[in-house]
């Protein structure tokens, strides 16, 4: 069989685009998110897509890999469509996003996968070493929620070392990059629960189509304990509610003590995302 791969970058084509989603239309929406199809037609994108066509101009698979936060780190997955698996498309595929992120000098890269219970075998074969596993949870926006009296949520208006204090203290200091991004970016959004006029936690809010996804999320490991994560969780899904959106998401390492926090506040669990980093000699 005769086969075209190509490397496009973001923002692709109308045309590549829909034949991307027309490729995905049997895979669940949750298993979609490791694709990243809300930048592939986004002006402010950063990324590129690997493209695989037949002479009779079928897009059988594609890999989607993306710059998060502009920071050369990158993240991607791919899917083949299953007619065509046994062609060994996913390795040629996976060769390509190599190959496009040694142009690009990239700093790193991870590539990501959702619920494929056969992924482990490809990825060891192809050079990739299993690096840490993310739960996806999921909650329905909320219409009505209530703060304690005294505890209010704010736009961020340049506390920059106060929220950097709070960030380094909740994650640590591989944070400060992100947030020095997601302060520049218009399409994050820095909100900062605080008490009198003490900052208790933080999180960035991005709405990516009817979806509000809940990011850097960080209460003050002194201030923890006390309901503040709960509440703020709330008051994002009332947030998502007020927007019009349909659904609130946020991925947390399997690992995180706070992942109960999360389930407390109503998120329900609905994928395990796997990801993997190229072995090192």
């Amino acid at each position: 069989m005769d086969l075209s791969l190509s490397i496009v970058s973001f923002p692709v084509d109308e045309q590549t685009a829909s034949d991307m989603t027309t490729l995905l239309k049997e895979l669940p929406a949750e298993q979609r998110t490791v694709l990243h199809p809300s930048l592939w037609r986004a002006a402010d994108s950063r990324g590129f897509a690997v493209i695989a066509y037949t002479s009779q101009e079928e897009l059988i698979g594609f890999a989607a890999v993306a710059d998060m936060v502009g920071l050369h780190h990158y993240e991607w997955s791919l899917f083949v469509h299953p007619n065509y698996r046994r062609l060994s498309l996913g390795t040629a595929l996976a060769d390509g996003v190599s190959h496009a992120l040694a142009q690009r000098q990239a700093e790193s890269e991870l590539a990501a996968f959702a619920g494929d219970a056969e992924i482990a075998a490809f990825m060891e074969s192809n050079g990739y070493q299993p690096e840490f596993n993310e739960i996806l949870l999921s909650a329905e926006p909320l219409p009505d929620n209530c703060l304690p009296e005294g505890v209010e949520v704010v736009p961020y208006a340049g506390e920059a070392e106060e929220l950097r204090a709070l960030l380094s203290a909740g994650f640590d200091d591989t944070i400060i990059p992100i947030m020095e991004h997601n302060m520049i970016d218009p399409e994050r959004e820095i909100w900062l629960l605080q008490k009198g006029h003490q900052l208790i936690a933080t999180a960035t809010l991005v709405t990516e189509e009817s979806v509000l996804w809940v990011t850097a999320f960080a209460v003050h490991p002194d201030q923890q304990g006390h309901g503040y994560g709960k509440q703020f969780l709330k008051w994002c899904r009332q947030f998502a509610f007020q927007r019009g959106l349909t659904e609130v998401l946020l991925d947390v390492e399997t690992d995180n003590d706070a992942l109960y926090v999360y389930e407390k506040s109503g998120f329900q669990r609905i994928q395990t995302i796997s990801y993997w980093k190229h072995r090192t000699v």
